[in-house]
């Protein structure tokens, strides 16, 4: 079959493989054609080379797992060839004309929905419910969103839906701060965080300190520093950005004495989540299909995950044709 590898940072080659076989004895385990693929934010750095602890090339397939596909074999009773399915490919191996997957993390796609392309997004916006659902009650709490990714943007997305008071997202990307404010965010600010904070200690009468902070960039050590400074006392800050280090050096008597709750989320249970999301999705489908702005065949990842990797051409999320090799 064919793959994607990426051999070297920002370069890919496109190889053969085997197509994988169900493993003996499976009862979990399907294999799936893939259909389509999105690009995550947290795949970035797998393609850029910024993941200090991997070494290249990288699996064929990798750093994807978010697709949508059809099931060709079945171990579980739960899933007959046929279906279509939004999946995670056992270690993200996404960019392939096949891969493996649990069933624990694959739920079979509903007739209603027609655009299997967009449908991608139900994955990552699955991991927003989940932390929307640990905050519990949001409603006329008030936000700030650091980091305008598909992420941050969901984020500023459900916190208006479920009855949050103000939401402010911050990037400095003017194009994410737009699309915010036709989501639902009541402000957006087009400057860097920790610009944000020489601000807001410059004029502190002018930052109006949110009850909860999402940082939604990741892969640097900054960030949450600066979500633990612009939070108000007794605030929360929660961590989803994915990190790329161990040890982070966190200012942690900022923490201490605002009396904050520091909450990282990551990874729901698979299948409720995923589910839930579907559902959400159907709902808000002329909404949430608006994050898709680029499709493009599988051929061009490359071209993709440079755009997405520079904020070019207004991209808020990309989805890949894997039947265009």
């Amino acid at each position: 079959m064919k793959a994607l590898q990426v051999v070297n940072p920002r370069s890919f080659d496109r190889v053969q493989i085997p197509v994988p076989h169900l493993p003996p004895e499976s009862t979990d385990r399907i294999l799936v054609r893939t259909l389509w693929i999105s690009m995550c934010g947290s795949d970035i750095p797998f393609f850029t080379g910024k993941k200090r602890f991997r070494s290249y090339p990288l699996a064929p397939g990798a750093p994807i797992h978010e697709c949508v596909g059809e099931v060709v074999e079945s171990a579980s009773e739960l899933f007959r060839p046929g279906d279509r399915v939004l999946s995670i490919p056992d270690g993200d191996q996404g960019l392939a004309e096949f891969f493996l997957a649990q069933t624990a993390k694959t739920i079979k796609l509903k007739a209603d929905i027609e655009d299997s392309g967009a449908a991608c997004i139900i994955q990552p916006l699955s991991t927003v419910m989940n932390a929307m659902d640990r905050m519990g009650d949001v409603r006329g709490k008030s936000f700030a969103v650091i980091g305008l990714g598909s992420i941050g943007l969901f984020f500023c997305w459900l916190a208006a839906k479920k009855g949050a008071g103000a939401v402010i997202g911050i990037d400095p990307c003017s194009f994410r701060c737009r699309f915010a404010e036709s989501l639902g965010a009541t402000g957006t600010i087009c400057r860097n965080s920790i610009e944000m904070v020489h601000d807001s200690r410059m004029a502190p009468d002018k930052w109006s300190a949110p009850d909860i902070c999402v940082e939604a960039v990741g892969h640097q050590m900054d960030t949450i520093n600066d979500c633990l400074e612009l939070v108000r006392k007794r605030g929360a800050v929660i961590a989803f950005g994915v990190p790329d280090h161990p040890v982070y050096a966190m200012e942690y008597e900022i923490l201490f004495r605002k009396n904050a709750v520091l909450m990282a989320t990551v990874t729901p249970e698979w299948v409720d989540y995923l589910s839930k999301a579907q559902d959400m999705f159907l709902e808000n489908s002329s909404e949430l299909s608006k994050f898709v702005t680029h499709r493009l065949p599988i051929r061009e990842a490359e071209k993709a995950f440079g755009m997405y990797e520079r904020h070019e051409n207004g991209i808020i999320k990309a989805v890949l044709n894997a039947m265009e090799w």
